[in-house]
């Protein structure tokens, strides 16, 4: 099975956002990502891309929700001021029902072909970067083609969450930080450098399971 995980990212330091959120109806962790960034892993974690628009009103910053499934897949919505700037699909079309052919059967040996994807639009990702910005590099990580040969195949990206890290890597962002949510942080499962005493809840969330 693939990796399933979905978050948001707040272009605004954790110490300020986590005011912000009190008293709001969120329920899940927040821990910084950088000096002026914060990443809220939220339950559930299918509803982040929806939750950034209006964390990016509530918050006053750029937000970014996302949500990885089953490898394959990666979603993503920018946001400002409550309005969707852009919404990234890197697989658009993925749960469709399938066509069937002309005599209403379905050709289960024709090959898949992968769509491009939409919402390449690397300005308006910029608005989360945490420092300079190679735009070409962020840009090919958008259009699914990988930095590097080894994360590839026939020119795609193998596994979607490699798309994801290349592309907050781009922003100046840890990807490690970025690649969990809600569940695994919930089960004790932190990302590379988190320690426990990092994780503010949010809402009514329970401290994390023990680990060991």
């Amino acid at each position: 099975m693939g990796a399933f995980y979905g978050n948001v990212l707040v272009a605004r330091a954790c110490a300020e956002v986590l005011p912000l959120l009190a008293g709001e109806d969120f329920h899940g962790y927040a821990v910084p990502a950088g000096a002026a960034h914060t990443v809220l892993y939220l339950d559930p974690e299918t509803s982040c891309p929806d939750l950034a628009a209006p964390l990016s009103r509530l918050l006053r910053a750029p937000a970014l929700g996302m949500f990885l499934y089953d490898s394959d897949v990666l979603v993503m919505r920018v946001c400002d001021d409550g309005e969707v700037l852009v919404a990234y699909d890197s697989c658009p079309g993925y749960f469709d029902d399938p066509v069937p052919e002309e005599d209403g059967a379905y050709d289960e040996d024709a090959a898949f072909v992968w769509p491009e994807p939409v919402g390449v639009e690397p300005d308006a990702f910029l608005r989360l970067a945490a420092g300079p910005v190679d735009r070409q590099r962020l840009l090919s990580a958008l259009r699914g083609v990988p930095l590097d040969p080894e994360d590839g195949e026939d020119g795609r990206y193998v596994f979607a969450e490699a798309q994801h890290a290349e592309v907050m890597a781009c922003l100046g962002l840890d990807p490690a930080r970025l690649a969990y949510g809600y569940d695994e942080i919930g089960k004790g499962k932190l990302p590379r450098g988190v320690v426990p005493w990092d994780l503010v809840l949010v809402g009514p969330a329970r401290w994390p399971a023990a680990q060991g």
